[in-house]
């Protein structure tokens, strides 16, 4: 399936907040509203991926919250980068989905 790249772009700083969000979920209003959808879509997602696939995500999206780790960076996760981008092509579009994002 083809996501539209600023829904692609959306989804991975969504990604990228989760752990931030993680701390955040105190906030009041509609602020923590979106906090709570978006750690409840990515947890939905993360929980429907292999240990070791939740591992690629982590390292690619958690590590650095200003931009995503390159795939050459974490070679050592035993992934070709092929199959990591299948991997974070299923999480994104997984998140998506539950976000409402992609339809």
């Amino acid at each position: 399936m083809r996501i539209d790249q600023d829904s692609w772009n959306i989804i991975q700083r969504v990604l990228r907040r989760y752990p931030d969000n993680l701390k955040e979920q105190k906030a009041d209003g509609a602020y923590r509203e979106r906090i709570e959808r978006e750690i409840k879509a990515v947890e939905l997602a993360l929980s429907m991926l292999s240990p070791e696939e939740q591992e690629v995500i982590r390292a690619r999206f958690f590590q650095d919250r200003r931009r995503n780790v390159s795939y050459e960076r974490i070679f050592e996760l035993g992934y070709s980068a092929r199959q990591m981008r299948r991997i974070t092509h299923r999480m994104v579009e997984m998140t998506g989905r539950a976000l409402g994002e992609i339809r």
